[in-house]
């Protein structure tokens, strides 16, 4: 992508849903959550200022840009019925679902309910109890345990005097836990308290930096890309007459084995999987991706409903108006698109378990 202005909905994928090209102009309808119906040309939509990174470093917007070319060689395929290799659509579908803004909003939502799940946790008062009885035996956590008070009471100390200091304090840490143990927890819960305080008050830029460099380091996705061709079977559905596919903002969707659908890539709780994944490549064929015995059972309107619902704020379509369409709208972000607090925090319970 030239300039400053970085497709997060590619032109190429949004290129075949164009009801009028002109020249090297594709035009699209847009159907916007707040702002209705309106016709702009693919330059101009599904784009942000620096979203992948300004001026000072244009990386990460390099290496996506670079990608593109095999990605639309991939697109233009599919759509004209050539054999196309499994990896090759799995790393289609990866690059586009992790690169969206509807990806990069939901990680950034998803930061303040993942605090607010370790905050039961860390904030618990039996746990810096338990982590003192423990240093009495294991040998580790009294190590930490010395060398975080050490820290604490004297700040930074040449390596050679915090190991000194470490060796008087460790005869002595028995009788100093007996002794400080109420202190020594209100000490460790204000302490999380406060990392945790300043962490929410940096939610969204912290979760905005590691976005970033989570992206950065495999801009297309190879690696989840290899394991989707591994443990999936790619398909073409192509739309009865008189119904279309439209195309998300959120790219690629997907439906998870416990029913749930959302972005594709995404699930906090590791028991559960991608059933199946979808990305319409034009108005009449839509890639799916499925696992092994999972039936393809889903219509043109239920993906449609699926796409519109995880969208964060428009859908495209080659079509201006009709009934579906304006249903289709109101559908518009009304999905969660990863996970609630609640099933957070549920799923944080059992892995503790």
């Amino acid at each position: 992508m030239a300039g400053r202005q970085h497709h997060y909905l590619p032109q190429f994928i949004q290129r075949p849903f164009a009801y009028r090209r002109q020249g090297k102009e594709f035009y699209v309808h847009a159907h916007h959550r707040t702002r209705g119906r309106f016709t702009p040309n693919t330059r101009g939509l599904g784009k942000e200022l620096d979203f992948y990174g300004g001026p000072d470093d244009t990386s990460l917007d390099d290496a996506i840009t670079r990608g593109e070319g095999e990605l639309a060689e991939t697109v233009q395929a599919v759509n004209q019925g050539a054999d196309v290799a499994p990896v090759d659509i799995a790393i289609l579908i990866c690059a586009l679902a992790f690169r969206t803004k509807a990806m990069r909003e939901a990680l950034i939502g998803l930061f303040p309910a993942l605090l607010s799940a370790f905050r039961v946790r860390l904030l618990d008062i039996t746990r810096p109890r338990q982590d003192l009885v423990a240093s009495l035996t294991n040998s580790t956590e009294r190590k930490r345990l010395i060398y975080e008070q050490i820290d604490k009471r004297f700040g930074p100390l040449p390596r050679e005097q915090r190991a000194k200091i470490y060796g008087a304090l460790l005869p002595r840490w028995k009788t100093h836990v007996a002794d400080q143990q109420d202190k020594l927890v209100a000490d460790a819960w204000q302490l999380a308290y406060t990392v945790l305080a300043r962490a929410r008050a940096e939610a969204d830029t912290i979760a905005d930096g590691a976005y970033l460099a989570a992206l950065a380091k495999d801009p297309e996705m190879h690696i989840r890309a290899r394991r989707m061709a591994a443990e999936m079977v790619f398909e073409l559905l192509d739309a009865p007459s008189g119904e279309f596919f439209i195309l998300g903002d959120c790219g690629p969707a997907a439906v998870f084995s416990d029913g749930k659908p959302r972005l594709a890539l995404t699930a906090f709780d590791n028991n559960v999987e991608v059933n199946m994944v979808f990305l319409p490549s034009s108005p009449v064929r839509c890639i799916v991706g499925r696992r092994p015995g999972v039936a393809t059972h889903f219509s043109v309107t239920d993906i449609n409903r699926v796409s519109a619902g995880l969208s964060l704020e428009f859908f495209v379509s080659n079509r201006d108006a009709g009934e579906d369409l304006d249903e289709l709208r109101a559908l518009i972000g009304s999905l969660v698109p990863i996970d609630t607090e609640e099933d957070i925090i549920r799923a944080l319970s059992q892995l503790e378990d």
